[in-house]
């Protein structure tokens, strides 16, 4: 199976963009010039994960609005795989059933599976931009100058 191509963006944050190996004519969608409000469907815990992944893609210069769906899905596959590890901790990993004999079985517990899958799904969908330690290891930026306040209030006297 062949390796997916790198966006041009992707190749430019990693110093490795070539004029001679771009694709001609790469979707380039345009960039958002602040973080949208989370979509109505997200609860409180998702929403909080997607104005922090948010807000990180926006300082990098990677928030466009063709990812927000798949944002959302990522957030909402964090808050799954939580909800069930919470689940798990209070009711166990297992399930113990009483047969009509008098005998007892014991079985995994559903939110295993749904914690597993929820984990799965998001660790798929975070490589996709860069969230995981091994993906980031394969983009370079170059830092953003940290703004100091104080700083910003003594340039704002030269301005005037």
């Amino acid at each position: 199976m062949a390796r997916p191509r790198k966006p041009t963006a992707l190749k430019a944050l990693e110093g490795t963009l070539r004029a001679d190996r771009m694709v001609p004519n790469e979707m380039m969608p345009a960039l958002l010039e602040s973080v949208p409000s989370a979509p109505e469907y997200l609860n409180d815990r998702a929403k909080a994960e997607w104005y922090s992944v948010c807000s990180d893609l926006l300082d990098l210069g990677m928030l466009h609005r063709v990812d927000l769906a798949l944002l959302s899905m990522y957030c909402q596959e964090v808050d799954n795989y939580l909800t069930a590890n919470e689940r798990l901790q209070s009711e166990g990993f297992t399930i113990t059933f009483e047969k009509s004999d008098g005998s007892e079985y014991s079985m995994p517990s559903p939110w295993v599976s749904i914690k597993n899958k929820s984990l799965d799904n998001a660790l798929k969908i975070a490589s996709q931009f860069g969230f995981t330690p091994s993906a980031r290891t394969r983009i370079s930026t170059n830092p953003s100058k940290s703004r100091d306040p104080f700083e910003d209030m003594l340039n704002m006297d030269k301005d005037e």
